[in-house]
């Protein structure tokens, strides 16, 4: 077995290391090379493993010399995660973990990882894919929307011959010619693996984790002075900047992420909207008014002009500006007619209330988009 064990050229985030987990140094980032993807003929010959010191990133890498020497390095990252608390991965849910939990229970190799949180870099990519709207969500396409390039050309599949070759003991030229690439991919995954943290704050917007700081109305007016257009302006505050700019629009609504800032707008309707109650039973409409009343007050209307309501004409309307609504958020629902799907909120309701309603309608309006 060969223990590779040195610092990185370049260190991790601090404030995304701490957006994970306070204490940084119970954390480690890991990658595994394996000889294919059966965990009962297949073996692990490469264990890969970034963790940090005084904000210095340093990693190890356990490389076996032939097939005899997975056990030892499994056991080898086994001790060494004895001090961690959270360990990171890409797509290590799926295929890592299972993998070297397998060999090592196959060999009889002690491998305790139930003290560890998991953190699967490819879950949370996936999770922010309304945000990121990538072509897929591999280690490589995520890198290059960051803007990293990596020096190796091979896939973690081609390498298989190449391990393979260096395991059979070629001469010393060819032998350091293999080791060097070998390290060198499991090197640039777990390097990669720290560019990858910035996920994690487009990741705290799908987990509502930002701070709604103002809200403001805009409006734009024609050359006689007369409002064209209005609009809610939102903007919130970001644990952590994101490391590339996203605009999206969906139903007229733009958010812009920008470093820690994220803005929201809204378009607001000026408009006569209708609000339906629900028990119609218990209502009369009224066929000059085209509106309905309680049966309590009904009964002192002219008979001629009032029938009993069905689920469409049960309704009392209201002229004002409303904004779009996506979660009822404990507001009353308007819509334009009964079948319309669109639902639409008194904006004053969020406008004027409370903070707390403002909050709750920004978060469900930002779900909605991120859905």
């Amino acid at each position: 077995m060969i223990t590779i064990n040195d610092t990185l050229h370049t260190n991790a985030d601090t404030a995304m290391l701490k957006a994970i987990c306070p204490d940084t140094d119970s954390i480690c980032f890991f990658d595994i090379e394996t000889t294919g993807f059966s965990r009962n003929y297949n073996i692990v010959y490469l264990i890969g493993a970034v963790y940090f010191r005084n904000g210095i990133s340093h990693y190890l890498q356990w490389l076996a010399e032939s097939d005899s020497d997975e056990a030892y390095i499994l056991s080898a990252f086994n001790d060494f995660l004895k001090d961690f608390h959270t360990l990171i991965h890409f797509n290590g849910d799926a295929f890592d973990i299972p993998f070297i939990t397998e060999r090592a229970a196959h060999l009889n190799v002690a491998l305790d990882l139930s003290h560890l949180e998991s953190l699967d870099l490819y879950k949370t990519a996936r999770k922010c894919k309304s945000i990121l709207s990538l072509s897929d969500y591999k280690q490589k396409t995520i890198e290059h929307f960051l803007g990293i390039e990596r020096e190796d050309m091979y896939s973690g599949g081609e390498l298989i011959d190449v391990y393979r070759k260096f395991a059979a003991k070629p001469s010393d030229t060819a032998h350091n010619e293999y080791r060097k690439l070998l390290l060198l991919h499991n090197h640039d995954d777990i390097e990669g693996m720290l560019s990858l943290l910035p996920l994690v704050s487009y990741y705290a917007i799908i987990m509502n984790s930002y701070t709604v700081d103002n809200t403001v109305i805009d409006k734009d007016t024609d050359s006689d002075g007369n409002v064209s257009s209005l609009r809610l302006i939102a903007e919130c505050s970001l644990p952590v900047g994101v490391p590339v700019d996203r605009h999206i629009c969906i139903d007229n609504i733009h958010i812009l992420i920008k470093n820690r800032t994220l803005t929201l707008v809204i378009p607001i309707i000026s408009d006569t909207l209708k609000y339906f109650f629900k028990d119609y039973k218990n209502y009369f409409y009224l066929t000059s008014e085209d509106e309905a009343i309680h049966k309590s007050i009904a009964q002192y209307v002219d008979s001629n002009n009032r029938v009993k309501c069905s689920a469409s004409n049960c309704y009392t309307k209201k002229t004002g500006i409303f904004l779009p609504l996506y979660d009822n958020c404990n507001l009353n629902i308007f819509k334009k007619d009964y079948s319309a799907p669109e639902k639409y909120c008194n904006a004053d309701d969020i406008l004027l209330k409370s903070t707390d309603n403002t909050e709750k309608y920004i978060h469900s309006v930002i779900n909605h988009i991120f859905s």
